[in-house]
């Protein structure tokens, strides 16, 4: 009796801990899912990007951090004022690309028939 009473507590302790493994797979997985959810704009690098190209463009006084601070939100606005864009001081696609730091996209040329 004691060896089967030895044996289902190893398999309950076995279990224990690969249920424990699993969750912590699971938290890791949708941890970097998250992370990969974000938004371009809300991104340090295009924060840090589109805070560059506004100092370059001499809307942006401060340090070039990556972080969207009011001073940030401040010069987008003002940039998307002067691009006659909706003044919103959000990193939109539009604003992106107006400074430069997004590529426009292109759609390839119709082919036409002969």
């Amino acid at each position: 009796m004691s060896q089967i009473l030895k044996s289902i507590l190893a398999t309950v302790a076995i279990l224990i801990s690969l249920c424990s493994v699993g969750q912590t797979m699971t938290f890791a997985q949708s941890t970097e899912e998250k992370t990969r959810a974000v938004r371009v704009e809300y991104q340090p690098e295009t924060i840090q990007k589109a805070q560059q190209a506004l100092k370059d463009k001499g809307f942006y006084k401060g340090q070039v951090t990556g972080k969207m601070d009011a001073a940030t939100r401040e010069a987008i606005k003002s940039f998307q004022q002067q691009q006659g864009l909706k003044p919103t001081g959000r990193l939109n696609k539009d604003t992106r690309q107006a400074l430069g730091i997004e590529l426009v996209a292109t759609q390839p040329a119709k082919k036409t028939s002969k």
